[in-house]
C-alpha cells in the first residue's frame, strides 16, 4: 500500500512549492503551503479508503492552490476564486503532471470557476477542499472569540497591571 509522503514528496522538495508557506493566512489562520497538505493528506486517505486513485489525489489537492496574488485578477477575492484553478493548473502543466491532476486542479473551485468535476477523483479533491476550509474558519472562529472573552473579562494587557 502506498504512503502519502511516497506521492508528494518530490513536489514539498521544490523550492516554489515551499515558497507556498510564505503567503500568511490564506484560509484564516493557515498559510497557503499547511492548507494544501490538509487537503493534500485529506485527499489521499479518502481516495484510499474508497479505491480511487489516491496518488493523482494526493498531487493534484497539494498543487491546487499552486498560484501568488502579484496578478491584477487577483486584487479582489472573486477574482482570485474565478482564476486561481487555471493558473495552478498550468503551474502544474509546467511540472509535467498528467491530464487527470490538470483536471482536478482546474475544477476544484466548482461553481466559481464553472467547470464541473468529472471524476471521482476530482469531486474527492473538492470535497477535501471545502471541508479544511471550514475546518479552518471554525479554528479560527474559536481563536478570534477566545481572544475577545478574554480581553473582555480580564481587559487588555495593559488593564492587566492594576493591582487590586
Amino acid at each position: 500500500m502506498r504512503r502519502f509522503s511516497s506521492c508528494v514528496d518530490d513536489l514539498l522538495r521544490r523550492p516554489e512549492i515551499r515558497r507556498l508557506a510564505l503567503r500568511r493566512a490564506h484560509h484564516f489562520s493557515r498559510n497557503r503551503l499547511q492548507h494544501c497538505l490538509a487537503v493534500a493528506k485529506l485527499s489521499f486517505y479518502t481516495a484510499r479508503l474508497i479505491g480511487a486513485d489516491s496518488r493523482t489525489c494526493a498531487r493534484a489537492a497539494l498543487l491546487h492552490d499552486w498560484y501568488f496574488e502579484n496578478r491584477g485578477e487577483h486584487r479582489n477575492r472573486v477574482g482570485a476564486n474565478v482564476h486561481h484553478p487555471q493558473i495552478a493548473a498550468d503551474n502544474a502543466r509546467g511540472l509535467g503532471e498528467p491530464t487527470a491532476v490538470i483536471d482536478i486542479i482546474q475544477t476544484h473551485m466548482w461553481p466559481y470557476g464553472g467547470r464541473t468535476p468529472r471524476s471521482v477523483e476530482a469531486w474527492i479533491v473538492w470535497m477535501a477542499d471545502n471541508l479544511v476550509w471550514v475546518t479552518d474558519l471554525v479554528a479560527s472562529a474559536a481563536v478570534y472569540l477566545r481572544k475577545k472573552v478574554r480581553r473582555f473579562l480580564y481587559g487588555s494587557s495593559r488593564e492587566q497591571g492594576y493591582a487590586a
